[in-house]
């Protein structure tokens, strides 16, 4: 085991059982749900080498993937996304409310707000 590895080990194993910390940092994970009423498919998994989630979501009926990166910290998410890889295009912050996730998407520049949810596995 690398000592990046036993570091996230050491992480993971000091978040409380059942947190979304522990759910969303051991293992790529694939949720549903949707932005402001509009459905989509979002995959997440723990970046090699560094803390934190990365992975991309898409719109259902739309093909644009757009990126995410970010953090979780016992039940608390914030990840800022990416829709040409460079710029941050809009930011999450959502918190566990049993077996889901919900919170606010903003636009980068914070003049548009829209509420998510997402289903956890």
């Amino acid at each position: 085991m690398s000592c990046f590895q036993a570091a996230l080990a050491d992480g993971i194993a000091a978040a409380p059982a059942g947190s979304l910390q522990r759910i969303l940092m051991g293992r790529a994970v694939v949720l549903r749900g949707d932005i402001g009423g509009r459905q989509i498919q979002l995959s997440l998994q723990p970046k090699k080498n560094e803390d934190g989630l990365e992975g991309s979501y898409f719109f259902f009926g739309d093909s644009q993937e757009i990126l995410v990166a970010g953090e979780v910290e016992g039940d608390d998410l914030v990840m800022e996304e990416s829709v040409n890889g460079r710029d941050v295009s809009g930011q999450w912050e959502g918190h566990r409310q049993g077996a889901a996730i919900s919170g606010t998407w903003s636009s980068a520049d914070g003049t548009v707000t829209k509420p998510f949810f997402l289903q956890l596995p």
